[in-house]
């Protein structure tokens, strides 16, 4: 009785978010918005999922969030600057900062300054996300002349929102892991009752 219920809430699940993702992915938060590097630092990004940042620079700044374990990989945090920003930092002066890009990599060449810095042009896009907390020592900016504003907004660069046909696939599997079991158990229940 209680894995049928486990087993119909986890379909439930399934269908909700499958269902979110595709209608939001369609009409809402997870279409690509260009923002232009200048608004996102003095507005924020608003309800945004997955953007694109015009004028934006990736800092030289780095710090790294070690892997936890020997199958994770770390994580390269760097600020993600105006143009005005990067003359600053690069002019020696701290900075304040409320857009911070991150990657995960593998790639030790990538964990010490310059690091692997993407090319000049290349867009600024990712999902907005937080790194684990664990793997995102906040305290280490300081050091790097980089100061974190309070309302931090953190982007996953190069990641895009699930594609359409999987987020289809999560409704029709949740639908048929909440229907199937529950037909099958009325079909046995309408045939113990019909003998």
């Amino acid at each position: 009785m209680l894995l049928r219920y486990l087993v119909l809430f986890g379909g439930i699940v399934l269908m909700i978010t499958g269902c979110n993702s595709l209608i939001s992915q369609q009409f809402g938060t997870h279409q690509l918005r260009t923002v232009a590097i200048a608004d996102a630092v003095a507005n924020g990004l608003g309800d945004a999922d997955f953007i694109e940042l015009e004028s934006a620079v990736i800092g030289e700044a780095l710090i790294v969030g070690p892997a936890l374990r020997s199958t994770d990989k770390d994580y390269v945090l760097r600020p993600i600057l105006s143009p005005a920003q990067a003359s600053a930092w690069s002019a020696g002066e701290t900075i304040s900062v409320n857009l911070v890009g991150w990657t995960e990599t593998a790639d030790p060449d990538c964990l010490q300054a310059p690091g692997c810095l993407p090319e000049s042009g290349t867009p600024i896009r990712g999902l907005l996300s937080e790194p684990t907390w664990r793997k995102n020592p906040v305290e280490d900016w300081p050091g790097q002349r980089v100061s974190l504003s309070p309302e931090t907004i953190y982007i996953q660069l190069n990641e895009k929102p699930m594609a359409w046909y999987w987020n289809l696939a999560l409704f029709l599997g949740g639908l048929l892991l909440a229907i199937v079991p529950e037909s099958i158990r009325h079909r046995k229940t309408a045939h113990s009752t019909s003998v």
